[in-house]
């Protein structure tokens, strides 16, 4: 049971299919496959230990990410590609914002179990997480992959990551969606048990937005915005579309319904209020209280995808070629 620690290719790897909804409309079940992709994100302590929480003893979860498979287009052949761990890039932080050196993933294995798997973010004294040249792109690409005849997983693959042009897909304020991954109250006791959260797409802006993460300062960054609430340790979930058969407005699609990657959960917009007191001190400061609004922030799939193809990842491909089928 692993996770290749140097980071090379795998020949075989299990790729979800999603476009075998049976069901044309959003109230629908989704795929129940779609879950497999997630895994969950625990930080190590200071001995490299994984982390656990003083008063129950049980790891403390932190985050969500999802693999990607891309083929080999080089020799392209059936199950023969690169496998990568996806996820936002602040989930790789910790609260004082230094950046940490080895996580933990749980994994759901092919027994029925789960198992955590110690994962090095630095190697040989490099750093083995690539992330996009524009710092205020919220996404971290890892060439890791989990050994499929161990552990029960599946793969999103370059198929569904969405590009730039979203009215090609008729995807507009109103568009379905949905998201899956960690539910930091219950994360399952035997096995991984990701939350599945629906929602629409409230607003796809023209421009950056401006965005202020707690304890920094605000600055400009490209989103998604969608009308659904997100929670700690929802960062880093996968965000679909979900294109039913009304995707056309005023008209009904023959069909399959068809799931897109939307992009990666950031986190949500919040509002802070003034808490109200019956009797008021007029010289004592007031309270604020910060609230969710209900709206939560995705970065866009594209950005992903720059990471995916970026001259670094390119290179690691090239330096790391696929060697023949045994």
């Amino acid at each position: 049971m692993y996770i290749r620690k140097h980071f090379w290719h795998i020949t075989v790897f299990f790729c979800l299919t999603v476009f075998n909804a049976t069901q044309p409309v959003m109230a629908a079940p989704i795929p129940a496959d779609i879950k497999k992709t997630v895994t969950f994100i625990f930080p190590a302590n200071a001995q490299g230990n994984i982390l656990k929480d003083p008063k129950t003893g049980l790891p403390v979860p932190y985050g969500t990410g999802f693999f990607v498979f891309l083929p080999d287009k080089t020799k392209p052949a059936p199950g023969r590609g690169y496998g990568y761990l996806v996820t936002a890039k602040h989930v790789l932080k910790a609260q004082d914002g230094s950046d940490f050196t080895k996580i933990y993933l749980r994994l759901n294995t092919r027994d029925g179990k789960s198992q955590y798997v110690g994962l090095d973010l630095t190697q040989h004294g490099h750093s083995v997480v690539y992330t996009h040249s524009d710092p205020t792109v919220d996404v971290a690409v890892i060439p890791v992959f989990p050994d499929p005849s161990t552990f029960d997983f599946k793969t999103i693959g370059e198929d569904m990551i969405t590009g730039k042009k979203l009215d090609e897909l008729n995807i507009s304020e109103g568009t379905d969606v949905f998201f899956t991954g960690l539910f930091a109250t219950y994360v399952g006791d035997r096995r991984n048990n990701p939350i599945v959260r629906f929602g629409r797409v409230a607003m796809v802006p023209e421009d950056p937005l401006l965005w202020q993460e707690n304890g920094k300062e605000p600055h400009h960054v490209e989103l998604y915005l969608l009308e659904t609430q997100s929670y700690g340790g929802n960062s880093g979930s996968p965000v679909f579309f979900y294109l039913g058969a009304d995707r056309n407005a005023g008209m009904i699609a023959i069909g399959q319904p068809e799931i897109k990657l939307a992009g990666i959960m950031r986190g949500s917009f919040n509002e802070n209020r003034a808490i109200s007191f019956v009797q008021p001190s007029a010289a004592a400061p007031i309270p604020i209280s910060s609230q969710n609004i209900g709206i939560a922030a995705v970065t866009p799939a594209y950005l992903l995808h720059d990471i995916l193809f970026s001259d670094e990842l390119n290179k690691f491909r090239s330096e790391h070629p696929i060697p023949p089928a045994q």
